[in-house]
């Protein structure tokens, strides 16, 4: 019986890494959708076979950022304007349970925690102040969450913010709304601190409609080719 080919040690676990590198170009917009991912040149930028690329975007297929088109290689997934609408319908339906909630029930130290959590405006344009910008919004949002009491309502909104997160990109990129965003935080923290569910709903829905405009601005700006369906 013939022996089974072994991967070569010197490209085993190469693919984790260069999809951890492309994954953030995607999201951060420096691959745009609509962009063809091109096998050879990225080979050569990362100095790696096709082997552990290949790899790499077939687990970047796998998370819905890339196509496979063919004859023609990988594209970067096109955002439709239902895709954007879809996802924010889903979060405001998990994020203003959870506001309600939390309001409900957290307790002082609770609330005290929420503060520190709200973050620290970004840098319009700077895609790692953009990036930790928003790595901190995951969090203070989880963080209000975790106060629901649900953990598989976490896991959900935790999954969805990831999706979120290249339209998030997107729209930072063409608005500031750096300070505006930290007000808003700052204004779910005090109206959970003040036991009110109503209040807490209230603010999490304009948060979430300025959200949705922010990135639909940033997606026409940003002239990019959005689909439709």
């Amino acid at each position: 019986m013939p022996l089974a080919r072994t991967r070569s040690p010197r490209h085993a676990g190469l693919g984790r890494p260069i999809h951890q590198a492309l994954r953030r170009q995607i999201l951060t917009g420096r691959f745009r959708p609509g962009d063809r991912l091109v096998e050879g040149e990225l080979a050569r930028a990362y100095g790696v076979s096709k082997s552990p690329l290949r790899e790499a975007l077939k687990t970047l297929q796998h998370e819905g950022l890339v196509e496979a088109i063919p004859r023609r290689g990988y594209v970067v997934t096109p955002i439709t304007v239902k895709q954007v609408a879809d996802l924010f319908d889903l979060r405001l339906i998990l994020e203003r349970e959870t506001a309600i909630r939390a309001a409900r029930s957290a307790a002082p130290g609770q609330v005290e925690e929420l503060r520190r959590l709200v973050g620290d405006p970004y840098v319009v344009g700077d895609v790692d102040s953009q990036a930790r910008f928003l790595s901190q919004n995951k969090a203070f949002h989880l963080a209000v969450a975790r106060l629901a009491g649900n953990q598989r309502l976490v896991v959900l909104l935790d999954r969805l913010l990831d999706d979120l997160e290249r339209l998030f990109h997107l729209g930072l990129d063409v608005r500031d709304r750096a300070h505006a965003l930290v007000a808003e935080h700052v204004e779910l923290v005090e109206a959970v601190a003040a036991r009110d569910p109503d209040r807490a709903a209230r603010v999490v829905e304009a948060q979430i409609g300025n959200a949705r405009q922010m990135v639909l601005e940033g997606i026409l700006e940003g002239a990019l080719s959005v689909q439709v369906g």
